[in-house]
């Protein structure tokens, strides 16, 4: 009896220390986040950024420093080691099935017409590239996961698609035309970064040293601009405004959509690092990208500028509240 006791008491201390464990964990790959973002708020509030600079860096971001980076980490993914059938299925009925429930929330949940494109895109457009793709890093102790390359072949660019759809359709007073939204498809710099850098991917052709290194200096620019870029766009007051909008937004993004994705890996007996991979999609916060995009097309900008700070601030709790359940479920 005794024995038992002694059993239960240190099963939950062991408990503690993976809490805190995972809370420690989440922070350390969020907060730098929040401290670049929060430096381009002081360096806009103290007048180093104008609303000037702020335009033409995020045309730099937008139309260069992106997509070169998504041209590197795809065209030097081995994308043979992450084709599995069953994964690549549920991966893009993933991303539609979530891009459908996301439009459908920004219908329902968002009464103001002029802010729904932004709040559709904040819900199923996640940060894998910059906070995903460091998680899975930190879990599984390794440089490259195999998993997270078809996420950033496949998914990534389904994501830009998405964008370029429900802001053509959303931004043009619903009026629909195929054209049109190919053509914006089409004229889609990381669109057209993926298509050029898959066959790269595909018949493993090594880019020479000087295009991969000169790449390598976007890859490591984009992240600091990105988020510079959206700290000098915030708005506390628009911030405030907007609350219990985001405060719904938080609730589809952050624990409706891993919930779903969790939801069909394991209907299709995915293994565990496929799995927690997809879950992990479906959990990462509105990406840098939202912003961005959104912006250039003619959304609400503002909107989403607060979606990808308010969504990374609520996921440090969020995501170590999944991060656990997958650690107590023997996933990782």
């Amino acid at each position: 009896m005794l024995n038992n006791f002694d059993a239960v008491l240190n099963t939950a201390g062991e408990k503690e220390p993976i809490l805190l464990e995972n809370l420690l964990f989440s922070l350390n790959m969020s907060l730098p986040l929040f401290i670049v973002m929060g430096l381009g708020c002081i360096l806009t509030h103290k007048g180093f950024f104008t609303e000037n600079y702020i335009a033409h860096t995020t045309n730099l971001v937008y139309y260069v420093l992106l997509p070169g980076k998504m041209f590197l980490d795809i065209a030097t993914s081995d994308l043979s080691t992450a084709f599995d059938i069953r994964y690549v299925a549920v991966a893009t009925g993933g991303v539609v099935l979530q891009f459908a429930l996301a439009w459908a929330a920004g219908w329902l949940l968002c009464p103001d017409r002029s802010k729904q494109s932004a709040f559709s895109h904040a819900a199923y457009r996640g940060n894998f590239v910059y906070l995903g793709t460091a998680l899975l890093r930190n879990i599984y102790g390794v440089s490259h996961v195999p998993s997270a390359t078809l996420i950033l072949a496949l998914v990534i660019p389904l994501y830009n698609i998405q964008g370029v759809v429900l802001m053509t359709v959303k931004e043009r007073q619903g009026r629909f035309r195929l054209s049109t939204v190919l053509l914006n498809v089409l004229k889609n710099p990381m669109i057209l970064a993926v298509l050029a850098a898959i066959p790269f991917a595909y018949f493993k052709i090594q880019l020479p040293f000087v295009v991969s290194e000169s790449l390598g200096y976007f890859q490591a620019a984009t992240n600091t601009m990105a988020l510079l870029v959206v700290g000098g766009s915030i708005r506390l007051s628009a911030l405030k405004n907007d609350l219990p909008l985001l405060m719904r937004l938080c609730g589809v993004k952050l624990l409706l959509m891993p919930a779903i994705w969790a939801a069909m890996g394991i209907a299709a007996g995915l293994p565990a690092e496929q799995l927690v991979t997809l879950i992990i999609v479906g959990a990462m916060p509105a990406a840098v990208n939202v912003y961005i995009i959104t912006d250039k097309m003619g959304g609400d900008g503002a909107l989403a500028c607060s979606a990808v700070v308010v969504t990374h601030l609520v996921s440090l709790f969020t995501m170590t509240a999944i991060i656990f359940a997958m650690r107590t479920a023997r996933l990782i």
